[in-house]
């Protein structure tokens, strides 16, 4: 069974419920072929585009890298401690205002 066609979801569907119903799947002639030439009953292969790849490798990257920058809480922290860490709220403000914004943008 070839999944074409922009809804393959659809398509799979159909195919699941084929194989579940025990009904045999129809095969094109260059997979009967190959089959027959191996000698194999059947093979699943998945193929990833190029951009599949690239988001793969994004999400590992991202995956290295911690969640929390431990020299930059250990820094506050401290001068949170020695009484030295000053908050600036007009700069708070204008943060909050500005990615409220942005987020109305998007």
């Amino acid at each position: 069974m070839e999944i074409s066609g922009n809804d393959s979801s659809v398509n799979l569907g159909a195919y699941v419920k084929s194989v579940k119903a025990g009904k045999e799947v129809e095969v094109g002639p260059r997979e009967a072929e190959k089959k027959v030439d191996k000698g194999i009953a059947g093979e699943d292969k998945v193929v990833l585009s190029p951009k599949a790849r690239e988001i793969q490798k994004a999400k590992m990257l991202l995956a290295s890298v911690p969640d929390v920058r431990e020299e930059k809480v250990q820094e506050i922290r401290q001068r949170i401690e020695e009484g030295t860490y000053k908050v600036e709220s007009k700069k708070i403000a204008e943060k909050i205002v500005k990615e409220s914004l942005l987020n109305e943008l998007a």
